[in-house]
């Protein structure tokens, strides 16, 4: 099976350089390749579901499929399940009562049977379809009301700008130190000018979409950010993606959905097998042709019906409403489990522990073999939390506490005054008491269990830029020396995982 990215190359919709960045990117981000392609602004979620179908040769769920999802259909399927499978039924098509299930990856005949048994078809029945990542966990939350993590949330206002260009990735040499660098500057500390907030409507691909009569009162005022118009207090419905048909992709046109069939032939039990250079089949070509006409919709409902868009909760905001102040800290992060990494035991020297770290070939590995040593080889620290750079947020990734308090999935502002921000302009380990935190501060202080005693970020740093940090919960004027070392470890980690992904 070809590659997601060497196809997206060869369409016309991708050129090597913006793939090399998605790779690295995920290095960092996490998620599937496409998922950050999307986030990079290199792709639109049809096109990306498109390629996929012709991947994996199923049709590709698209958003016009999604505009008619039967809601009484999707009831019959548990959350359990759908989460488990990650996948969400459309609707039903033709004489049969074919099901329309769309996923974010094959599944096998054992999952099909379990769908199957709950939505009362048979696996014969079921018409597997391929949608991207993102926009199955979207709607895996709004009809299952199955919480995304925050690694597949946007930040208010704000689109993850692109990721950082290295021209020389630092080796994973074992001898690496960390460079004592100034202390900040008072004007480091300086607050961005606010710029002029901008209403707008958002779309499952988290891209703002401004009405042009808006943006046009706006264009020659102060710089813009978007945000979103809050519709949590209307009636919950199904909200219509954004119509991205037209959309261009810097000077390629975008892949057109396959031609619709016209006739009466019944739709075949399940997509015919394709040789790799025939045509990938579409929803409409498998089921009936009536599909590729959408449902009508309501102008004015399109407009003030939407379902409210979860975003990133940063630590700084006041909830809003009634239902956000109930999901803010509902997830956590996951215990780190050491099933399948080396376990760092009490005959486990930090040296070995750091060699770990460096080795490792996964993004989840290093993370959680980092946990573990701050756990194990700094014994002052009670409580960590590795946060990864994203757009104007760091987002809270892997993390412990000694006392066994539940570390909550956090953001944290960069564009506001703290010590995460003053970390990345220097480059430097900061740390301060609890008595001189501000604001931001001492919620990160408070999100790791603690309310006294010190905070203390250290960067893990790629190519001179801090792509992560750590944030340690820890006795005043504590040795962590350890965790210094720690973090140049998973640094040299991360730019080798990035080397090796875009060669």
């Amino acid at each position: 099976m070809a590659r997601l990215g060497e196809l997206l190359i060869a369409t016309g919709l991708l050129t090597a350089e913006q793939l090399e960045q998605a790779l690295r990117a995920q290095v960092m981000w996490g998620g599937r390749l496409g998922t950050n392609l999307i986030e990079l602004g290199f792709l639109d979620l049809d096109s990306l579901s498109t390629v996929l179908g012709k991947q994996h040769k199923l049709p590709a769920a698209l958003a016009r499929h999604f505009d008619r999802a039967d809601r009484e259909l999707q009831s019959k399927l548990s959350p359990d399940v759908a989460e488990r499978f990650s996948c969400v039924p459309l609707f039903r098509v033709g004489a049969k009562q074919m099901v329309v299930l769309a996923t974010q990856a094959p599944l096998d005949d054992r999952a099909m049977a379990i769908i199957a048994d709950e939505l009362g078809c048979q696996s014969e029945q079921l018409i597997p379809s391929i949608a991207a990542e993102l926009r199955i966990r979207y709607h895996l939350e709004r009809v299952y009301k199955i919480p995304r993590g925050t690694r597949f949330l946007r930040s208010r206002g704000k689109t993850i700008p692109p990721f950082p260009q290295f021209t020389n990735l630092p080796g994973a040499s074992e001898d690496s130190q960390v460079e004592a660098l100034p202390p900040p500057s008072a004007a480091s500390l300086q607050p961005k000018p606010k710029p002029q907030l901008v209403l707008v409507e958002d779309g499952e691909d988290g891209e703002a979409h401004a009405a042009p009569s808006v943006l046009a009162t706006a264009k020659d005022s102060e710089p813009i950010e978007l945000a979103r118009v809050d519709h949590s207090t209307l009636p919950p419905r199904f909200e219509e993606p954004v119509d991205i048909s037209g959309l261009v992709l810097g000077t390629t046109d975008q892949t057109e959905a396959a031609p619709r069939r016209t006739g009466t032939t019944k739709p075949p039990v399940a997509p015919p097998p394709l040789d790799d250079d025939s045509e990938y089949p579409s929803i409409e070509m498998i089921a009936d042709d009536d599909l590729s006409v959408p449902q009508a919709i309501d102008p004015v409902d399109d407009v003030t019906g939407r379902e409210r868009r979860r975003y990133v909760h940063s630590i700084g905001d006041e909830p809003s409403t009634e239902s956000e102040r109930q999901t803010v800290g509902r997830i956590a992060i996951r215990k780190v489990g050491t099933q399948g990494i080396p376990v760092i035991g009490t005959n486990t020297t930090l040296g070995e522990a750091t060699r770990a770290i460096r080795r490792s070939l996964e993004r989840d590995k290093v993370g959680d073999l980092v946990v573990l040593a701050l756990e194990r080889f700094v014994p002052v620290c009670e409580a960590a939390l590795l946060l990864v750079i994203r757009g104007e947020l760091a987002i809270g990734w892997k993390g412990f506490a000694r006392s066994g308090h539940a570390i909550p999935e956090i953001g944290v502002p960069l564009e506001q005054p703290g010590m995460i921000p003053r970390v990345l302009h220097h480059g430097a380990t900061l740390r301060t008491p609890s008595s001189e935190l501000g604001p931001i501060d001492q919620l990160i202080l408070v999100s790791l269990g603690r309310t006294g005693g010190e905070l203390v970020v250290v960067p893990v740093t790629i190519g001179g830029q801090v792509m992560c940090v750590i944030a340690i919960a820890t006795e005043p004027d504590a040795d962590l020396t350890s965790a210094e070392s720690i973090a140049v470890a998973a640094g040299a980690a991360f730019a080798r995982m990035m080397r090796d992904a875009s060669r």
